[in-house]
């Protein structure tokens, strides 16, 4: 079996399933199969599909049709489909709904409907593995041959489509002269975080980039040798959703950022100030390293759920 594009060039054995499916009184409340020209003006022109057997015998069909002509609902159709009573229980359904549903989610369709008979377990079912949710039943909605017959309502609303991407979260991270500390606790975040947030590290002062911290990061595998030193006003308009402030010096004198921004202190020892011999003080710088580095999966795994 085959799933291709549905064409006029099927439509004589497609209408010949269409009726048999009419026939059965619980597929639908149309009563007659209309011509082509009438079933192709009322349909959407993309994701007409057919489930082609040997020798190109038709076993099935599914086509969408727009709910309405308003422009908001451009992405939403109704499902029709239809499969022949002797390929029935052979997973045609299966497999032309599943073509269906990915060809409305590649036309940037988000929500495929379909009203179906109660009594057609079979329909629901189908529509049910495919991620179709009964929304509601609406009762005694039309006639068929002068009976009253309520139906369902069901829908699939995409997971792609139409959905936008979360924000990036704006993480600031601050001390006295954007030298070390703050340094630290940017690549490490940064490493930590990837796309998840946007990292930015200031000072109320700007000191330079330390070249023992970008020592000590590479080392431990994280290149800040990019970082520039930036004072803290230049993102007072970045509306940012965490403010870390990593000495007191610099926490005693945050700027006031927007109220939705949280704050969140941890005084560490600055390593600029380590005295003794060039190891020595390489030595202080790797014990602050190893301090920020687990004070960022802590962040981390507080704020974002992993590490």
């Amino acid at each position: 079996m085959q799933i291709g594009a549905f064409t006029a060039a099927h439509w004589p054995a497609a209408r010949a399933i269409y009726e048999a499916g009419i026939a059965t009184g619980q597929a639908t409340f149309t009563t007659e199969a209309p011509p082509w020209t009438d079933w192709d003006a009322s349909h959407l022109p993309h994701s007409r599909l057919v489930a082609l057997g040997a020798a190109d015998l038709v076993l099935g069909w599914a086509a969408l049709s727009p709910v309405s002509s308003r422009c908001v609902y451009e992405g939403v159709a109704e499902v029709s489909i239809y499969v022949a009573a002797e390929a029935r229980g052979q997973g045609v359904g299966r497999q032309l709904l599943g073509a269906l549903v990915r060809s409305a989610e590649t036309q940037g369709l988000w929500t495929l409907q379909a009203g179906i008979f109660p009594e057609n377990a079979a329909s629901l079912a189908l529509h049910t593995a495919h991620g179709f949710r009964l929304v509601g039943r609406r009762e005694r909605i039309a006639q068929l041959a002068g009976v009253w017959r309520d139906t369902l309502l069901l829908e699939r609303r995409s997971p792609t489509v139409g959905i936008p991407r979360p924000m990036k979260t704006n993480i600031l991270v601050l001390c006295t002269g954007n030298s070390c500390r703050s340094q630290l606790l940017h690549g490490y975040l940064q490493q930590l975080l990837g796309d998840r947030a946007t990292m930015y590290s200031a000072g109320i002062e700007t000191h330079g980039l330390n070249p023992r911290a970008v020592r000590v990061m590479a080392e431990d595998g994280v290149d800040i040798s990019h970082h520039t030193s930036n004072h803290v006003d230049e993102y007072a308009a970045v509306p940012f959703d965490y403010v870390l402030t990593v000495c007191d010096h610099a926490h005693e004198a945050c700027p006031v950022f927007p109220s939705s921004a949280q704050k969140l202190h941890h005084n560490f020892p600055d390593p600029a100030k380590a005295t003794g011999t060039g190891d020595e003080i390489m030595q202080q710088f790797r014990a602050v390293r190893d301090e920020v580095k687990a004070y960022a999966h802590s962040f981390v795994q507080a704020h974002f759920g992993a590490n």
